[in-house]
């Protein structure tokens, strides 16, 4: 089974990324791996000190099926780091998925990834304006979109962004299970049972560590 690579950069964004990502190992049994220009400690946007798994010159893409750009409430420093940026390039005609939220779409469209190609994100309008290389009429005011290999999504619309990575991978056909959003919840929705097997199998060894 393929892997999935989250890169990380100062300032990421962890509520963009979390429930993706431990759906993803929880779920699915999926390995990731967390890669970065270095193994420095990097701090997430609510100073959580973080460290890559893997620098990206040790990457081999084709290990990995995804690679998750999540957001930055500042995206300046990675945005001018010339070697994520390159890594980012080294994609281009691959065939692996790409799924950036928030801010990231900028460095995708930094490394040319949205030349051709359609686009979301929580990018301000000014910055489309700003940055030649942020193509406008690929723009689409949307939730989430996914246009070949490349998905994009808002930051405040992570649940719908995951679900659309778990069907594009093809883990699920319907991931309207996952990231339940709901006006109205029964008892029912609360009630959680273990089958008779899984219980079986948590207190055995739970009682072997006893």
């Amino acid at each position: 089974m393929k892997k999935v690579a989250c890169l990380l950069y100062p300032n990421f964004s962890l509520y963009e990324i979390a429930p993706l990502t431990s759906t993803l190992v929880l779920s699915f049994e999926k390995k990731i791996d967390f890669i970065a220009t270095s193994k420095e400690t990097i701090y997430s946007e609510d100073g959580l000190p973080c460290h890559a798994t893997k620098t990206l010159d040790e990457v081999d893409v084709e290990e990995y099926d995804c690679i998750l750009c999540p957001g930055m409430i500042d995206f300046t420093p990675a945005l001018r780091d010339d070697c994520l940026i390159q890594f980012l390039a080294s994609l281009k005609g691959k065939s692996i998925k790409i799924a950036a939220i928030s801010s990231a779409p900028i460095l995708l469209a930094k490394a040319g990834l949205l030349d051709n190609t359609l686009y979301t994100g929580g990018i301000w309008q000014n910055f489309i304006d700003y940055f030649e290389f942020l193509p406008r009429d690929n723009f689409r005011p949307l939730p989430v979109c996914e246009d070949g290999n490349i998905i994009t999504g808002t930051g405040f619309t992570v649940n719908a962004f995951s679900r659309q990575v778990l069907t594009s991978l093809g883990l699920v056909e319907d991931a309207s299970r996952y990231f339940k959003e709901l006006d109205n919840y029964s008892e029912d929705d609360f009630m959680f049972q273990l089958s008779n097997e899984a219980f079986e199998e948590f207190r055995s060894t739970f009682e072997k560590l006893s």
